[in-house]
């Protein structure tokens, strides 16, 4: 049987105002990658503690496009906790936090 991964990025600053950081710039240079991983969308829903959306296809490719975008959403949101969670037929992220929803 296959481990699957799982991991938590924190909130840095949980207490932060929920304003996203990205400029302009920042934005424009992040959202074709961005609009490739949310092609992949296959669920999403509300949840109590915030938000769930779920990546479908080929897990391990999807691993790094949603770590990517957390890694990178962790910075210009650090408000918001991500859980990604590694399932056979893709990948989960769970977002909490600020003001999700």
């Amino acid at each position: 049987m296959k481990t699957m991964r799982t991991r938590l990025v924190p909130a840095a600053e949980p207490d932060a105002e929920p304003a996203c950081r990205l400029t302009p710039e920042e934005g424009r240079l992040r959202q074709a990658d961005t609009e490739r991983l949310f092609a992949r969308l296959a669920e999403q829903r509300q949840t109590e503690a915030g938000q769930e959306f779920f990546f479908a296809g080929e897990p391990s490719g999807l691993w790094e496009d949603v770590s990517t975008f957390v890694d990178e959403e962790a910075v210009c949101c650090p408000f918001f906790t991500f859980e990604q969670v590694e399932r056979e037929d893709g990948v989960l992220l769970r977002i909490s936090g600020g003001s999700v929803g």
